[in-house]
């Protein structure tokens, strides 16, 4: 096996290809499902690699890239996400988007291309492996399930993954830079959406008497369904029910004829993430009859499931993780998330680990947070995110094998 100061003097030589590629990336955002021109600038790549094997349009726009696939040894997969989010960016960046309303505004851009690296790293020691790689380059996280899809599509087939890992960047103040967290167990909750529309009968506001107002119902209905958190879910178990629009009505004097709604609901655990989403429609549709109104509650599909890390592959980490660098304070505590993430599909089938890595500027004390318009991935963590990937690889077999 190549020494890991081998390893990191590969990866300082394609560094500047990197960044330069997550700028690229980064003016020319692509949403979910739309990711081809993103999915191209991978494969023009990894074509250049000999011996690799590629698999296009995986989920609708995704690559699934396999390396050494005829070696014997238990198979490793690794994930990147490629999508933007549907906004407007606000920087001054040079290379900021040239899409309007669209933006890498959560560092897909530069998750891709640490894992492009991490590829290009592996090859170049391509004879020290015994075992393959699987790189996954996903569609539509933000959203649109991309992982389920790639799921349906055969990603784990031939070869199929002994376990998956997938990195996220963490600009939160709470991790210093270069720190990496992660937790065995559930790390991030099952999440969901809906939409409630509230019909009743729309008069003059002078004589509400004659109608049925379905924004005063939307307002019962908004109060109610906190009690699904605070009065029905276990305690124990963090929930969360959050209305996030309402929309009803164009004027002053007017009672419309119909209410909408929009929210999300969170949970950390599986079954009771299932109980809550029946609650919100049972709880709408009651106060809707009690007030003569009608209701619709539609929930989107492919809700993403809790994100469940494999306890075994949290030990491959943390072997990677003291491989790599020896510092007592690599490793940071991380407590679960109420965000959701569909790295979740792939750990409701296969064993898995999803961790974190601080990009906060050491020179700084906070940043933009992800989805935040002036959000930018920080370059300088591209070495460490290739290092990860490319560790985890690398060791897999002997890390998996131990017990």
């Amino acid at each position: 096996m190549a020494s890991y100061p081998e390893i990191a003097s590969l990866i300082s030589e394609r560094v500047p290809d990197m960044v330069a590629l997550r700028r690229e990336l980064h003016a020319h955002p692509e949403l979910a499902y739309e990711e081809r021109e993103t999915a191209a600038r991978v494969r023009k790549r990894l074509a250049s690699l000999d011996g690799i094997r590629v698999r296009e349009g995986v989920g609708g726009t995704g690559l699934v890239a396999v390396l050494g696939a005829e070696k014997t040894g238990p198979c490793v997969a690794l994930r990147a996400d490629m999508d933007a989010l549907p906004m407007e960016e606000e920087t001054d960046l040079p290379y900021r988007s040239t899409v309007p309303g669209k933006m890498h505004a959560c560092g897909h851009d530069g998750h891709t291309a640490a894992l492009l690296g991490a590829a290009e790293v592996l090859h170049a020691v391509r004879d020290t492996l015994g075992h393959p790689v699987v790189f996954i380059f996903q569609p539509a996280e933000e959203g649109g399930a991309g992982a389920a899809r790639m799921i349906a599509d055969g990603v784990f087939d031939d070869p199929g993954p002994a376990a998956i890992f997938g990195l996220h960047n963490m600009p939160l103040a709470t991790m210093r830079f270069g720190q990496i967290a992660w937790r065995p167990g559930p790390l991030m909750a099952a999440g969901g959406v809906f939409d409630i529309r509230i019909r009743g009968r729309g008069g003059h506001a002078a004589i509400p008497q004659l109608s049925t107002d379905p924004v005063a119902v939307a307002g019962h209905v908004i109060t109610a369904l906190q009690h699904v958190v605070s009065r029905q879910a276990d305690p124990l178990t963090p929930s969360v029910v959050s209305i996030t629009k309402i929309q009803g009505g164009s004027t002053y004097n007017v009672i419309p004829s119909e209410a909408q709604l929009k929210g999300t609901f969170r949970c950390l655990d599986q079954i009771e993430f299932e109980a809550m989403r029946e609650r919100i429609s049972g709880i709408v549709q009651r106060i809707a009859e009690a007030f003569g109104a009608e209701a619709e509650v539609r929930f989107a599909p492919d809700p993403y499931p809790v994100l469940v890390n494999d306890e075994r592959a949290c030990g491959v980490l943390d072997s990677v993780c003291r491989a790599t660098d020896r510092e007592s304070d690599r490793v940071a505590p991380c407590p679960p998330m109420m965000a959701s993430e569909d790295f979740a599909f792939y750990t409701h089938e296969i064993p898995g680990a999803f961790f974190f890595v601080g990009t906060r500027p050491p020179d700084q004390e906070s940043i933009p947070m992800c989805h935040h318009p002036a959000f930018d991935f920080n370059d300088d963590a591209l070495p460490l995110c290739i290092a990860m990937h490319c560790e985890i690889a690398r060791r897999f077999p002997e890390l998996w094998n131990a017990d």
